[in-house]
């Protein structure tokens, strides 16, 4: 299988994504929950994909504070130093040129940076985080940001999400879009164009400055 339209760059979402970040995210949010004598239960289905202060807005509005989203921030920052990489992750973005790659991510960059890193991953030259953008996933923003910033029509990139909203901002944007089966059922992840377990399953190559995927 082949990508069936000219595409000349790829956007990555981080978390689920490139990095095994399921259950640290889980953590953070257990540690908030906590501290805030609230259960888990409720924070759970609105955790992954959104941006902090959407998270805390869903919860509850009046968590939407500087307090709150910093005492996040602050547990994220320290809990995302113990993250991994998703499978092949590393291998295959290795291979792209570096100004044919970026990232759009819900979170901060401090704490992208901080999990990609861990991870063994070289930064990209474009990272749109959460305070890049004034509409989080799954408003198509993140990725037109990205797109722009790696000066490619959104419908020439290719995306890779592992959440429903990504995947609709993706989508939104106009992205080929591949989802991961890193934290979602494939009946949630029926929106994206193809669906695989991790990078194993996939390689691609370049010619003439287009990108063909291959399903492995």
């Amino acid at each position: 299988m082949t990508t069936p339209a000219l595409h000349r760059g790829f956007i990555f979402d981080v978390d689920a994504t490139l990095v095994d970040t399921i259950s640290i995210i889980n953590e953070i949010w257990k540690t908030w929950a906590e501290i805030k004598n609230i259960n888990f239960s409720d924070v759970y289905p609105h955790v992954h994909g959104r941006k902090i202060n959407e998270t805390l807005v869903a919860v509850d509005p009046k968590f939407n504070n500087d307090d709150d989203i910093a005492e996040v921030k602050a547990i994220a920052f320290e809990k995302m130093k113990s993250a991994t990489a998703i499978e092949g992750a590393i291998e295959f973005v290795e291979q792209i040129p570096p100004n044919m790659w970026s990232i759009a991510t819900s979170g901060p960059y401090n704490i992208a940076k901080t999990s990609l890193t861990a991870s063994g991953f070289t930064l990209p030259k474009v990272m749109i985080c959460g305070e890049d953008v004034t509409q989080g996933k799954p408003h198509p923003e993140p990725f037109l940001a990205a797109a722009k910033a790696l000066g490619i029509p959104p419908e020439q990139c290719i995306a890779f999400e592992d959440s429903p909203v990504g995947i609709q901002s993706a989508k939104a944007a106009g992205c080929y879009t591949i989802a991961l089966r890193t934290s979602h059922l494939d009946h949630e992840l029926l929106a994206a164009d193809t669906i695989i377990d991790n990078f194993n399953d996939i390689s691609f190559k370049i010619e003439n400055d287009n990108i063909h995927i291959i399903l492995l």
